[in-house]
This record gives structure tokens, sequence and C-alpha cells, in this order.
């Protein structure tokens, strides 16, 4: 071995994210002239930095390198000791490379943070916060939770109440808020808090967050109940003290008026010609509109058919009536396309063409009505030829018919 390596110091405490420097001696004891390549080894090697990474001795000859180490201030830096190792490797021998190694011991941070997922919420009372207790030190962080409000005008719970987060972790934390005092007000009310995550001998975490409070009685609101108030005052004022007098007063006049009337009327009766009234009998009274006496009845035909198919459904006259027909309602609910007719027996009474109908339902009332016999069938046959909703699967139509009816010996 044609070098030796040593570090001054033999231990070194440090805390994470602060820089310290070691002085590291190397000797040529060879007796010719050497250069060495220094670089940084182990586990420490990302903290490491060699200030002269090559350096030349002669034979018998010792030089000081400065070599400095900062572990970062980060949650996976381990706090406890640990070894730091420089190699020097001989560049006219390189299998012949050596370790200089050093204690050093990392010290522990604290890097508590309080991130609110929700940092302002709207409530009239209570409202629930949550937000994360998040740990970026090197050690467990056992923390419990308070809220802080100088005002005094918030308070709440917290769910858990205390939390230990492992280093680099986090835990979800939920605050039930509610407000205190202010149960009316005319305008909104933002109140401003702070949550922190405290733990003896340790420095505190705190997050802001902020409850607003929508008015409960607007002011706006109160001005127009106001107004409103002052407006029915001022006509119940006319009404009691103008309008009722005024109206008694005329009502007075005009019932004196006609008591006058009736007495000038009963006073004179010589001239009131005498006129003869005849009274006609029941049976000679005239019908029903028409001419016809029947119960009023209404027949609902139905038609579901497929497209590009027609159908046709009846219904039959009872055979001891007569069926008057006064009023037909065509209803096309879903707007389908095609043809439909009404038949008595095979004799065709009314054709619609479905694709002009303006509405739903098509009325067509009758001056007269249409006689049917005891026994006839109406028959409702629709050809559909396209179906109204784009969903649809064939045509839905029916008529709808109202009309007396009539015993057949009438």
């Amino acid at each position: 071995m044609s070098v030796q390596v040593w570090f001054a110091q033999e231990e070194l405490i440090l805390r994470p994210g602060a820089s310290a420097s070691l002085a590291l001696a190397i000797e040529n004891v060879g007796d010719h002239t050497e250069s060495y390549t220094i670089i940084p080894a182990g586990l420490t090697a990302s903290w490491t930095t060699v200030t002269r990474p090559n350096v030349t001795l002669f034979g018998g000859s010792r030089d000081v390198i400065e070599v400095v180490v900062r572990p970062p201030a980060i949650h996976s830096t381990t706090a406890g000791p640990t070894a730091l190792a420089v190699r020097i490797i001989p560049q006219g021998a390189p299998d012949d490379a050596v370790v200089a190694e050093t204690i050093i011991t990392v010290g522990a941070f604290d890097d508590r943070r309080v991130s609110m997922l929700q940092p302002l919420q709207r409530g009239r009372r209570r409202a629930t916060f949550e937000f994360m207790v998040e740990n970026h030190g090197n050690n467990l962080a056992s923390c419990r939770l308070h809220l802080v409000d100088a005002s005094n005008r918030v308070d709440g719970s917290f769910d858990p109440p205390a939390v230990g987060v492992a280093p680099g972790s986090s835990s979800l934390v939920r605050l039930k808020a509610r407000a205190r005092h202010g149960f009316f007000r005319r305008s909104e009310r933002q109140l401003d808090f702070e949550i922190e995550a405290t733990e003896p001998e340790h420095e505190p975490a705190a997050g802001r967050a902020t409850l607003i409070q929508p008015p409960t009685v607007p002011a706006g609101t109160i001005a127009k109940v106001l107004t409103a108030a002052a407006a029915l005052a001022a006509i119940w004022i006319a009404w009691t003290s103008v309008v009722k007098p005024e109206l008694n007063e005329a009502a007075d006049r005009a019932v004196a008026e006609r008591l006058a009337d009736i007495t000038t009327d009963t006073t004179d009766t010589t001239d009131i010609p005498l006129v003869a009234v005849t009274t006609v009998p029941a049976e000679a009274q005239p019908p029903v509109p028409g001419g016809l006496l029947g119960d009023p009845v209404a027949y609902r035909i139905a038609v579901d058919v497929g497209i590009t198919q027609e159908r046709s459904e009846p219904i039959t006259v009872q055979p001891d009536s007569r069926f008057c027909l006064t009023d037909t309602v065509l209803q096309n609910p879903n707007g389908d396309i095609g043809t439909a007719r009404l038949l008595r027996n095979s004799e065709l009474l009314y054709t619609w063409d479905l694709a002009e109908m303006s509405s739903a339902n098509e009325f067509q009332p009758r001056v007269t009505c249409l006689p049917f016999e005891p026994g006839d069938n109406i028959v409702l046959s629709v050809s559909c030829t396209e179906a109204g909703r784009s969903a649809g699967t064939g045509c839905d139509v029916a008529v709808l018919l109202t009309g007396l009816l009539i015993p057949a010996d009438v």
C-alpha cells in the first residue's frame, strides 16, 4: 500500500440542512510520485462533496483535502450515527484503492405542516373543514389539535383530536366548526381562525381557515317588509277614513231612493192591466237539445299498430239501444304519421291525415248527431307510416266518441 488516509475529526454532530467541513489527510508513503482520485463512497455519497477530487503527491509527502458534508433536510434522512466514507484511488495502481471513514451523527429535525383542504366554508351556524397534518421531518410527530380564535367567535371539535404521523406521512382530520353568538345578522359575517398541531418541546404547525356566515335577515328584506307594512297601514287608514264612509253613505242613499219608488208604485194601481198566464203541461215540454232524449255516454277506441302496418279496433252498440254521436276527438299524443279512419260497419265516416294534425287532440263537433243502430260496429282503423318519437316502434292513436245512448224503442 503506497498511500495512507485519515480524517482529522473523529466524530461530528450535524443537523439536516446544515453543512460542515472535514479535513482529509492523504500521505504518499511510496518513493515515487503518484496521482490520486478522491470520490465520495457509501450511503452518504450524495451528501458529500470533495473540493479537490484529484491530487498529486511526491513520494513521502502529505496533503490535506477539504470534504464538505450536507445531509438534506428531508424525511428520508435518518437521524442517528451514520458512516461517512471517501475512496482514494491511485491512478497508477487502481486496485490499491483505500477508503477513509468517519462517523457523523445526524440530528432530528421538525417540518410539520397543516394543509387545509377547504380553507373557506359557508354556513349559517356550522361547517365541516377537512385538513391534512403532514410530517416532512425525520422523527415521529405526535400532535394534539387545537382551534385558535382570538375573538372567541368560533368553537369546534376535531375527529380525531390527536394524531401520530410517521416521517413522510400525513393524516386526515375533520373539524366540525360552529359559530358562537350572532343569531341574527343583517349582513354577511367572516370568521377567521387558526388550527394548530402541537407537541411539547416542538414548534407548532398552524393552518388558517375562514367560516363565512350569510345574513339571516338581509337588510334589503327588512326594508321591503317595512315598506310593505307602511303601504298596508296607508291602505287601512284610507279605507277606514275615506272609502268605507263613502260606501256606507252611497248605500244608504240607494236604499232610500228604492223605498221611495216602491211607495210610489204601490199607491197608484188604477192603470195596471191584467195578464193571462198559461201553464204548459209537462208532457208537452221540449226534450234535450236536438230533440232527443237519452243518457250521455262516451266511448274510447285505441289502436296500437307497428310501422308500415294497418290495424282496426271495433266496438259494438248495445242491442237494446241506439247511439247518437255528437262529438269526435282524435288523439295522437306522440305525433305519429299515417292515416286514421272512422267507420260505421264498413261505411267510411271520417278520414284523418295524422301528419297534418296541429295538436295532440283534434276536436270535431257536430250540429246534428250521427246515428248508430243497435248492433252497429264503430271501427277505428289506423295505417302507420312513421312513429312520432325517435324511440317509438309504432303508432299509438285513439278516438274519443261522445253522444247519447237512446233506448231502441224510443
